[in-house]
């Protein structure tokens, strides 16, 4: 009697996998039901960006922490919002991409600071444009760097004049007016103040990273707050002075024995071109314990590695780049990857951190 209760009970509940399977299979093949999916994905997607950057403090958010050793992240790029104001510090590869996906308010974008002119630090340019200029950008972009952004500028202007006209002609000058497309060359000449209103300071300091001279960081000083970007850069004296007291230094770093290891697998393959180019980059980037040197003799408060040669993509890779570096900086250093926000409120010593 008891086995014939259980085979009728497996055949029933076999017989309601098999009607449940294929009411869902009906479902799931409705036009109604997969439009009613796909607008709540739609929904949930666009809610999941910060509304809560700027205001008073300045709020970083990285979109692009990779150099051009290595895949997986967006090349070079720093979101700074402080108050109403929004900056990009270079669009590299696939950042435009990134800044999007994060949620970033590219409607509000204000300009974009070159540290330097290789091509991982401007190869999204034209997408940044794009990307707030569609959101409701109220200017043409303002584009900072040392003598050369105008060729820059320009070349990117030339390069995408007939998609801005195309644009306005298909969706109206409501939509995407001509009046706000196109980039705006700014020179910066040498260390200097190069913004200064709403309360919000940003001051170009010279780096050393021949044979671009002059190379740029970037200091932003809002509310008693203070952030400063290297750029890439050696282990450079004028960058240390310029970051004296600063909350947070965000520093370039390259993995020497990483970097030697890559150069030496590549001739061992054959490909002693690109085995010379890596070599080539010890010269003029910064290792992790000489970025660490950086931070306690300018008595940053946070340390944060960007740009990373090579990118760290596992566990172990993660672990060498950290070598040697709690020996000279025990606490306060941050490796950063692509969507690390930190949030500094104006006028205290908070310093939050979301991964």
């Amino acid at each position: 009697m008891t086995s014939k209760v259980l085979r009728f009970g497996g055949a029933t509940l076999g017989g309601f996998f098999v009607l449940a399977l294929g009411f869902y299979l009906v479902l799931i093949n409705s036009p109604g039901l997969q439009d009613r999916l796909v607008e709540r994905g739609i929904a949930a997607r666009l809610s999941q960006g910060p509304t809560d950057l700027g205001g008073d403090a300045i709020d970083v958010v990285f979109c692009g922490t990779a150099s051009p050793m290595g895949q997986g992240a967006a090349q070079s790029c720093v979101a700074v919002l402080a108050g109403d104001r929004f900056f990009l510090v270079d669009t590299g590869a696939r950042s435009a991409d990134m800044a999007t996906q994060l949620g970033l308010p590219m409607g509000r974008l204000d300009g974009v600071l070159l540290t330097h002119f290789h091509s991982d630090h401007i190869a999204a340019l034209g997408e940044m444009h794009l990307a707030s200029w569609v959101r409701g950008r109220p200017q043409k972009l303002d584009v900072y760097g040392g003598p050369g952004v105008a060729q820059v500028v320009d070349g990117f202007n030339l390069a995408y004049g007939l998609d801005y006209g195309y644009r306005t002609a298909h969706h109206t000058e409501a939509i995407v007016p001509s009046k706000t497309a196109g980039l705006v060359a700014k020179t910066i000449k040498g260390d200097s103040v190069i913004y200064n209103a709403d309360g919000l300071k940003i001051t170009a300091v010279t780096v050393n990273h021949p044979p671009i001279e002059p190379a740029y960081g970037y200091r932003f000083d809002y509310q008693g707050r203070s952030i400063l970007i290297s750029g890439d850069t050696t282990k450079d004296g004028n960058l240390i002075a310029a970051a004296k007291g600063v909350d947070v230094l965000i520093h370039e770093v390259l993995q020497d024995d990483l970097v030697k290891a890559t150069s030496k697998g590549l001739r061992a393959n054959g490909q002693d071109n690109l085995a010379q180019l890596l070599s080539d980059t010890l010269d003029y980037h910064t290792t992790p314990i000489e970025a660490a040197e950086a931070a306690n003799e300018a008595g940053a408060q946070l340390l944060v590695f960007y740009h990373y040669a090579p990118v760290p993509q596992n566990g172990l890779l993660r672990r060498i780049f950290m070598r040697g570096v709690d020996s000279v900086r025990p606490e306060g250093v941050l490796a950063a990857s692509d969507g690390t926000r930190i949030s500094l409120k104006g006028n205290s010593r908070s310093l939050e951190v979301t991964p």
